[in-house]
C-alpha cells in the first residue's frame, strides 16, 4: 500500500490540527500527497514513514513528535494512540501504539475502526 490506510489519515488529520498553528492546513495538504516508503508494525503498534511534496508549503508546528489522539481498532476494539512527526515543517510519520497487550492477527490498516478521537493530554504536575 503506497497510500496511507484509512486509518492513518483519519488520525493523522487531527492530529495535524493538533500540532500545527494554522489549525493543519498546511500538513493536511502534505498528507493528501503522502507516499508510504516504510511500515514497521511492533506487535502493539506501528510506525508508518512517508513522503509528501515538498513543493507545498511548509507548516509551523508546536511539537514534533505530538498529538492526542485514539481509536479503537478490530472486534475487540484494541486501542490504538497515535502521535505525528514533522520535520521542517514536513510531515514525515506516523506512530501507533498501545498500552495494552499486543494486537494477535488484527490487519490494524485494514480492520474496521472506530472514528478516532482527541483527547487532552496528560497533566504534568511540576514541582
Amino acid at each position: 500500500m503506497k497510500q496511507l490506510s484509512a486509518l492513518e489519515m483519519a488520525a493523522a488529520v487531527i492530529l495535524a490540527k493538533q500540532v500545527s498553528l494554522d489549525g493543519g492546513h498546511a500538513l493536511i495538504e502534505q498528507l493528501k500527497t503522502a507516499e508510504v516508503s516504510g511500515r514497521e508494525f511492533t506487535g502493539y503498534g506501528f510506525y508508518t514513514e512517508f513522503g509528501v511534496d515538498r513543493a507545498l508549503p511548509p507548516a509551523v508546528v508546536t511539537i514534533s513528535p505530538g498529538g492526542w489522539v485514539r481509536s479503537e481498532v478490530g472486534p475487540h476494539a484494541y486501542p490504538l494512540e497515535f502521535m505525528l512527526y514533522v520535520k521542517d515543517g514536513y510531515a514525515e510519520m506516523i506512530e501507533a501504539y498501545s498500552y495494552f497487550d499486543g494486537y494477535g492477527d488484527i490487519d490494524l490498516l485494514t480492520a474496521p475502526f472506530t472514528a478516532p478521537n482527541a483527547f487532552d493530554p496528560p497533566a504534568i504536575e511540576v514541582r
